[in-house]
C-alpha cells in the first residue's frame, strides 16, 4: 500500500539517489579567481597594517610618490586612539599587471581632544604586478589620512 502511493514511490527514488550519491569532480579555481583572491587579500592586509599602527608594513605597500601623505599620517597615527577602516570592494578590473580595485570605504578616528571623527568616501586603487602586488597609485578620497576635522585639532 506505501508503495502504491506516489508519496512512497518519491521517497524510495529520494533514498536511492541519497545512498548512491552522485561523483563528480572538484571544482578547479581558475588563475583570474585565484587573482582576485589574492588581490582581496592585498588589500586586507593594507586595512590590517594601517589600523594596527604598523608604520613599517604599511610604508613598504604605500606608493613611494606619496611621501608627503606618508609623513602625514605618520605625524596623525601618534596622536590618535587606533583608527578603525572599513572597506568594501565595489570593483576590481584585472588588464595584463595592472588591477584597479574601486572601494568605498568608512574611516573613524578617536582622540581625546576631538571624540570620535568620522569620514567617508570612495577610491581607486591601482595595484601592478601578479604574483607580488604593489600599491602604484591612490585616486579619489584617500582612505588612509585622518578627517581634516581631526587634523585641524592636532598642534
Amino acid at each position: 500500500m506505501f508503495i502504491k502511493n506516489g508519496l512512497g514511490i518519491a521517497v524510495l527514488i529520494g533514498a536511492f539517489f541519497t545512498i548512491s550519491g552522485c561523483e563528480h569532480a572538484p571544482v578547479k579555481p581558475t588563475e583570474d579567481s585565484k587573482r582576485l583572491q589574492q588581490i582581496d587579500a592585498f588589500v586586507e592586509n593594507l586595512r590590517v597594517v594601517y589600523e594596527g599602527r604598523n608604520l613599517p608594513a604599511f610604508s613598504s605597500l604605500y606608493p613611494g610618490e606619496r611621501a608627503d601623505d606618508l609623513r602625514t599620517i605618520t605625524a596623525t597615527m601618534g596622536s590618535a586612539s587606533a583608527p578603525r577602516l572599513d572597506f568594501v570592494i565595489d570593483r576590481i578590473v584585472l588588464q595584463d599587471e595592472t588591477v584597479r580595485v574601486s572601494l568605498h570605504w568608512e574611516l573613524r578616528w578617536t582622540s581625546d581632544k576631538t571624540g570620535s571623527v568620522k569620514q567617508r568616501g570612495n577610491t581607486l586603487l591601482q595595484l601592478t604586478g601578479k604574483s607580488d602586488l604593489r600599491l602604484q597609485t591612490i585616486e579619489g578620497d584617500n582612505p588612509f589620512t585622518a578627517p581634516a576635522s581631526y587634523r585641524a585639532s592636532q598642534p
